[in-house]
């Protein structure tokens, strides 16, 4: 095994590879909510009124800057975290389903369900334009809030966001945006 030649070592050396292209993750821990809910069935069934620690993370793809960066990180996390906190500790409640009944009564919220009444303060509720308050659901209504908080392609170039949210352990949903002409 002799040494690498002079012309060897100058080939490894040479210019870094320029990456057009990178995926940043963001997934820190304090990017969460817990908050109340029961998911509704296709069969007309309803879970029982129970909470989750969600836990929010996204991937950006965007292209990376002449200086070795795609874009300040701390912006996007501001906005995840600007985002879970309009949520936290509150009983999230869609209003766009069709078995449901959401109207207010003074300082409460009355939700119907079939025979099912619910009557909880109004401080207490956030009325969500969703079908259900599934991960599935709760990941494409964030995505879209906190795509319409940036002009995330024209300022950062950023032609991709995947938005994911978990209920628990082994338990998500990931929703996708992309830039028009991504």
């Amino acid at each position: 095994m002799g040494l690498a030649t002079e012309t060897e070592r100058r080939s490894h050396e040479a210019a870094p590879l320029l990456i057009q292209q990178c995926s940043i993750r963001i997934d820190k821990e304090d990017i969460k909510f817990s908050a109340g809910h029961f998911t509704l069935f296709a069969d007309g069934e309803r879970e029982r009124l129970h909470g989750h620690n969600f836990k929010v993370s996204a991937v950006v793809s965007t292209r990376v800057s002449a200086h070795g960066m795609a874009f300040d990180y701390n912006i996007i996390k501001r906005a995840l975290r600007a985002l879970c906190q309009e949520l936290d500790e509150y009983v999230l409640i869609p209003t766009q389903a069709p078995l449901l009944t959401v109207r207010t009564a003074g300082r409460s919220v009355v939700i119907l369900f079939g025979e099912d009444e619910f009557r909880l303060p109004a401080g207490d509720v956030r009325l969500l334009p969703i079908r259900n308050t599934t991960v599935e659901e709760l990941a494409a209504y964030l995505l879209n809030r906190l795509v319409a908080i940036e002009p995330w392609s024209a300022r950062w170039g950023v032609n991709e966001i995947a938005l994911e949210v978990s209920s628990g352990p082994g338990q998500s949903a990931q929703c996708r945006w992309r830039s028009v002409g991504a």
